[in-house]
């Protein structure tokens, strides 16, 4: 009688909970939860663990009750991702001359950086049909207009204007587990003001940090940021910049 009793709470607390029996094209039967979709692919739970099945693996029928599942569930979509971010300066790439309309001892300095960023797929289902963006964010201290230095911000009260670089990556798929690793790469720039070959004033443009947005169908689905050198990108907000430049993939 216990055991009978027993049987009918666990059938009440599995139907209770969505679960469902589902059979596979070969006749196979198993009991299972529906949690998600991703592409062609549905999430089920069966007792305590998760696994991706293809949905054309299963009967006529349930092929049929998961697409009604998803028109009725369209949210049901699992992302997680990891974000990795690094900047480097490429020292050897630093360009000097004089600084356009300056005194002969006075210099500009290009500064060239790489920002590396890493987006890792950290769910058991693959994502597709996704849009990354990115937003690198520099306190400009340095004011360059048609690639002539005009102006820098000194002294004890200088402020600079925020400049961003932002680009965006097209991505039809990350596997389970997997990961896509780009770069960008930019400029900076630093002046210094001389007089009589002694050093009166220099200002230099310093790299805050990179914020990042995962995407798909228009609607942000992760996000991922990072401050440089002990700066914070905290209190920018999304500068919604058109992309410029090149990103580059790595192989």
């Amino acid at each position: 009688m216990k055991s009978k009793t027993f049987l009918l709470l666990m059938l009440f607390l599995c139907t209770a909970a969505g679960a469902r029996e589902f059979t596979s094209k070969d006749g196979r039967k198993i009991n299972a939860e529906l949690l998600a979709h991703s592409g062609e692919q549905v999430i089920l739970k069966v007792g305590a663990k998760e696994f991706v099945v293809a949905i054309e693996s299963f009967s006529v029928d349930d092929q049929q009750h998961i697409k009604e599942w998803i028109a009725q569930n369209p949210g049901a979509v699992r992302y997680k991702f990891g974000f990795f971010f690094d900047f480097e300066e490429d020292r050897s790439g630093r360009i000097q001359g004089k600084a356009p309309g300056g005194m002969v001892q006075d210099k500009l300095k290009v500064i060239p950086y790489e920002c590396e960023m890493i987006v890792f797929n950290k769910e058991i289902a693959p994502v597709e049909g996704i849009e990354i963006r990115y937003e690198i964010y520099i306190d400009d201290y340095v004011v360059m207009k048609n690639n002539a230095f005009t102006a820098m911000a000194v002294g004890a009260k200088a402020s600079s204007r925020l400049e961003t670089v932002a680009g965006r990556l097209e991505v039809p798929k990350i596997d389970a587990g997997g990961r896509i690793d780009f770069f960008r790469m930019f400029d900076t720039q630093m002046y210094i003001d001389r007089d009589g070959g002694k050093t009166d004033e220099a200002a230099i443009d310093k790299v805050r940090g990179v914020r990042l947005r995962v995407y798909r169908g228009g609607v942000v689905i992760g996000e991922g940021s990072a401050g440089e050198a002990g700066r914070s990108v905290e209190g920018i907000a999304w500068q919604e910049t058109q992309p410029s430049g090149e990103t580059v993939v790595k192989k």
